[in-house]
């Protein structure tokens, strides 16, 4: 067999003092061939991006690498002085990193950002670097090139940025390719255009990939062969077939089974067909949500966004219904304009039989407490200086829930106990949790006022598999115990699947089909409801 293109051979990484020291990489041995795409599997702390951040000799300070080798083609990455190591980043090996905004400047325009790599590496000047950005960015099908050539990043979409990401990876055709995560934050369609280019850049070129994922329907799309790492160690590898049709590990199968799908719920005995119709909890009709456009120095209007076009939708009370489409689709804008966190350009939203649309300011703090919403990102919808007894009792407070503090207090540690958490942790701050954890405080602070719909707006897409299901399953257990009400706002379908009732997609601000979840995702109606069904990843084994 030829010589292996990357040789990882008994890594090993220390973080923090020589006396107290956090094992981050663990006795790691793997390889990577010509044109053979390998994929590192595990949760956020299993060692994965560090693993690959040493590859390319980018290791944050604190780490210090106290044993093994690691082999690009017979060149020892660790013993090369930095000059050197500078002229094989880029150009034998590129890196896709997993957050797009904060790894491309945002004050140097997207072209120049490419042309930088070119320049440096394969030494292009003039018409030749222009026209060779150009056949860049259209490889990466971002749209009129020339004009997009000399824009900026806060100009281009989530997905958008991730495809110049690939662009500047791949500029200089390097050996070895390295993409931390880069479809995490993506909807489906978006990341099998992003899984495709890889592939047909990889056919073109003979190219390495190790590709870091906790996504394992991406994981088989993409996989030659898999390692599987758990608290900085390999517990498992081989190839794909053999993987998915038998994983050997525990770990292995416990992240098979915290997939969420119709048969994960089935398992689980949550009965999503039999609907009880206890009445309606909201009844929107014609809901628009508009954002002006405004130029000029005086900045008239000159037009609208429609985030939100003439939307109707009934929520049964008890019930969850997920609202599914891309980014851009109106999904965020439709559940913070039914919770009057934006302002509506028309419609009403009907809760009972109040028209939340028409409320004064005062009316409609005083819904506050019968609606809650629970953010994307746990982390910044809390305040970072407040321990999290004074975050769960601040609604409270404001509702006038509770007699007194004492009572607070003792709320507290209940809701603490409901989402699984132990009622100690009230006097941490939220710097001090998991995302996972994070995410149950949020839920315990909507909990808090005793509301009877809660609008949860991707409150598992940034979160790992296991922990995922952790969320799912306790909103799942809450909804039975106290019969809540969610609107489950997401891109997932395969977390529809599992926790919602009925679904209604949207498009272009519009839902453009509605109904029972298994019906929807059986026999799909819509073109667009298709396209999203056909672009997920699946698993088989």
């Amino acid at each position: 067999m030829s010589k292996p293109l990357l040789r990882i051979q008994n890594l090993s990484i220390r973080f923090g003092s020589e006396g107290d020291p956090l094992r981050a990489v663990d006795d790691v041995s793997f390889e990577v061939q010509r044109g053979e795409t390998v994929i590192l599997v595990g949760e956020s702390g299993s060692g994965k991006s560090i693993t690959a951040l040493s590859a390319m000799r980018l290791l944050p300070h604190a780490a210090r690498v106290i044993n093994g080798s690691i082999w690009l083609e017979g060149i020892d990455i660790l013993a090369l002085p930095e000059n050197r190591m500078r002229t094989i980043r880029g150009r034998r090996l590129g890196m896709i990193f997993q957050d797009p905004q904060s790894s491309l400047n945002p004050v140097i325009s997207i072209g120049k950002q490419i042309e930088e790599v070119l320049r440096r590496h394969r030494g292009l000047r003039g018409r030749e670097l222009t026209d060779r950005v150009l056949e860049l960015l259209t490889a990466v099908e971002i749209p009129e090139p020339e004009r997009r050539y000399a824009e900026f990043p806060h100009q281009f979409s989530g997905g958008m940025k991730q495809r110049v990401m690939i662009a500047i990876a791949i500029a200089a055709e390097p050996d070895l390719l390295i993409a931390d995560e880069p479809t995490t934050a993506l909807d489906v369609t978006v990341q099998a255009q992003v899984l495709e280019l890889l592939r047909k850049q990889q056919r073109k070129t003979a190219m390495g990939i190790l590709f870091i994922t906790h996504d394992l329907g991406v994981a088989y799309q993409m996989a030659d062969k898999l390692v599987v790492m758990k608290d900085g160690a390999i517990v498992e590898q081989g190839s794909r077939d053999a993987f998915y049709k038998a994983p050997q590990h525990d770990y292995s199968k416990a992240l098979f089974n915290a997939l969420p799908s119709r048969e994960k719920r089935i398992r689980e005995g949550r009965d999503r067909n039999n609907v009880k119709h206890l009445g309606t909890a909201l009844d929107i009709r014609g809901l628009k949500v508009y954002y002006p456009i405004r130029r000029g120095i005086l900045k008239r209007v000159v037009g609208h966004v429609k985030a939100v076009d003439g939307v109707n939708l009934t929520v049964a009370k008890g019930t969850t219904v997920a609202i599914v489409g891309e980014s851009g689709s109106g999904k965020t804008s439709l559940g913070k304009g039914i919770l009057r966190l934006l302002p509506s350009s028309g419609g009403h939203v009907m809760f009972r039989d109040l028209n939340l649309a028409k409320l004064s300011n005062a009316e409609m703090r005083a819904c506050r407490s019968d609606l809650q919403v629970v953010f994307q990102d746990p982390y910044s919808s809390m305040n970072p200086r407040m321990m999290v007894s004074d975050i769960i009792c601040e609604g409270m407070t404001a509702q006038g829930i509770g007699a007194n503090r004492k009572e607070r207090e003792d709320n507290v540690d209940e809701l603490l106990r409901q989402v699984g958490l132990e009622p100690a942790h009230k006097h941490r701050y939220p710097h001090e949790f998991s995302g996972g954890q994070r995410q149950r405080i949020c839920i315990a602070r909507a909990l808090a006022v005793s509301p009877d719909v809660i609008v949860c707006d991707e409150p598992t897409s940034a979160l790992d598999v296991s922990v995922q299901a952790q969320i799912l399953g306790l909103l799942s257990d809450l909804q039975d115990r106290l019969g809540l009400t969610y609107l489950f706002i997401t891109h997932n379908l395969s977390v529809v699947a599992y926790i919602a009732h009925y679904v209604a997609v949207m498009y272009q601000g519009k839902i453009v089909e509605q109904g029972l979840t298994d019906e929807i995702l059986d026999s799909p109606q819509h073109p667009y409801t298709q396209k999203l069904l056909s672009a997920i990843p699946q698993v088989k084994n």
